[in-house]
């Protein structure tokens, strides 16, 4: 297989399964309309996929270091199978959540980091910043496929429920086929050939700058593509959560775009100073139009497609500096801690935010832009360039 192949197919099989995760995500959202699903249960319905990607990164990110890339990836598809049954014979909101958990666990928690850390050690220093965004964008354009699933469906949710299922089960056979083709990370079998430092997980975080730039930069991304994207429908548009979900997805989507056109072209401090201050003046524009003209729906539509744009930026950036700045050795395993620690903290701005105001939460999540503003500016400020840099050069540099 030439370099070119292995590239293109490991970035289909980061795409699919970003494809996956983002559907699964959506549809914790999008099943609160169903009549299965009581208003009381919209908080757990929506705590079933963090904490299930939680599990799944806790569980598999150090198995993907310790026994390769590819056998995690292919583990994670049997537990998705399982998930996908759960969906489809679902009766109670407990084992609809559970299912739509499993799912997550496997695909968006448990293979994410394995995957990502392959797509990295297998693309060429000047193509890797682009395939992870694009690779990244899989999971907005799912969301926005399952807001469209829903709206077309109307209120029937069991032809909601048989769209969803169909597209996840049919989507697995075409995940498992591109999966096995693939042969394991070249890069990870060389550095577990060397010696004990890889069989023992060579754990290498980082110092203080590393470690405040990627943990605020995961909160931010986390936070607030997660609370506007999943949380806010549900919260305070209950009878739009399709609609809400499909204009923030549009705009993310379109974000990845962008990022695939423009990462390789600047260097990454300077990126992640422009995405992250984007995020944040769209996010001041959102409350200004819910203060000053609460009632104007296309103006608050239009502004959530912008800021799903710098969503997307933001997201994709920071899945590309987790690959680029962690070592071969752990970088499964340093990535799932990491994003571990964001959605902790999603869990619980969940409850936190759940009886705001619709203004009050979009403060909290511009709070939330202004400490990605701040670490990337750390960043810029005391760290290092990562864009053109083999993962070799990389790995002397974590």
């Amino acid at each position: 297989m030439s370099t070119r192949e292995l590239q293109g197919l490991a970035a289909l099989s980061v795409f699919m399964s970003m494809f996956l995760w983002g559907f699964s995500e959506a549809i914790a959202s999008l099943t609160t309309q169903w009549p299965i699903v009581p208003a009381d249960a919209y908080l757990y319905m929506l705590l079933a996929m963090p904490v299930g990607l939680i599990s799944g990164n806790l569980a598999m990110g150090h198995l993907a270091d310790r026994y390769g890339r590819k056998p995690v990836m292919m583990a994670a598809l049997a537990m998705y199978s399982v998930g996908v049954v759960l969906v489809a014979l679902a009766s109670t909101w407990q084992m609809l959540a559970l299912g739509i958990g499993v799912i997550v666990f496997s695909i968006g928690g448990g293979d994410e980091p394995a995957l990502l850390s392959y797509l990295a050690e297998t693309s060429s220093e000047g193509s890797r910043g682009s395939l992870v965004m694009a690779a990244s964008n899989g999971a907005n354009v799912a969301a926005a496929v399952a807001a469209t699933i829903f709206l077309l469906a109307g209120v029937d949710f069991q032809l909601q429920r048989i769209a969803l299922v169909i597209t996840l089960a049919l989507a697995l056979p075409l995940v498992m086929v591109v999966r096995r083709t693939l042969p394991e990370s070249a890069i990870w079998r060389r550095i577990r050939s060397r010696g004990s430092a890889a069989r023992n997980g060579g754990l290498r975080l980082g110092g203080p700058v590393k470690l405040y730039f990627l943990v605020t930069i995961a909160l931010t991304t986390v936070l607030t593509y997660g609370l506007v994207s999943w949380a806010m429908g549900p919260y305070y548009y209950p009878h739009m959560i399709s609609l809400v979900t499909l204009l923030f997805n549009v705009g993310a989507a379109a974000g990845g775009i962008l990022g695939y056109a423009t990462v390789e072209r600047a260097g990454r401090r300077i990126l992640s100073v422009a995405y992250y201050a984007g995020g944040l003046v769209t996010g001041i524009a959102i409350i200004l139009q819910l203060i000053l003209s609460p009632g104007d729906f296309p103006l608050f539509a239009a502004l959530l497609v912008v800021n799903g744009m710098f969503a997307q930026l933001t997201w994709g950036l920071r899945l590309v500096m987790e690959t680029e700045l962690f070592h071969t050795a752990s970088r499964a395993t340093s990535i799932a801690i990491v994003r571990t620690s964001a959605w902790v903290v999603y869990i619980a701005s969940l409850v936190f935010t759940q009886s705001f105001t619709v203004a009050s939460f979009m403060a909290y999540d511009v709070a939330l832009w202004a400490l990605g503003v701040s670490g990337a500016i750390v960043w810029a400020a005391f760290g290092y360039e990562t864009r053109g840099k083999t993962i070799e050069g990389l790995d002397s540099l974590a």
